[in-house]
């Protein structure tokens, strides 16, 4: 456990075991079109079981060889007039992974990239 930890701390400052990915960006988009798009981008990033609450959405993606799955929220708020900051958070599913070999930062890349192409179509 004490290996784990150091590992963990060592590699991206983090005490717990999950391994995770956050990113966050800014977008000039109406609330109603923005919550169309990430819904569209999120489908177009192959992640499954969508959900929607509020200001957020949840997904889970398919295990892979690398991973046996990985939890995907994503948050937007507002903050100008039709500005919106949005969050994307990925983590492992399974509490103990302390590794996940990219695949986290690509999902999020993957989903940016997806939502770039909704928005500018």
């Amino acid at each position: 456990m004490i290996v784990i930890v150091l590992f963990r701390y060592l590699s991206n400052g983090a005490f717990y075991f999950t391994s995770f990915y956050s990113e966050k960006k800014e977008f000039i988009i109406s609330e109603q079109l923005l919550k169309k798009y990430i819904l569209i981008a999120l489908q177009k990033s192959n992640f499954k079981k969508i959900k929607e609450k509020n200001n957020s959405f949840s997904a889970i993606t398919l295990p892979t060889i690398w991973s046996f799955s990985e939890l995907i929220n994503i948050e937007f708020e507002k903050t100008d007039e039709e500005k919106f900051l949005i969050k994307v958070h990925s983590k492992c599913f399974f509490p103990l992974q302390i590794v996940d070999y990219g695949k986290n930062k690509r999902n999020s890349n993957k989903f940016f990239k997806n939502l770039d192409l909704v928005i500018l179509n």
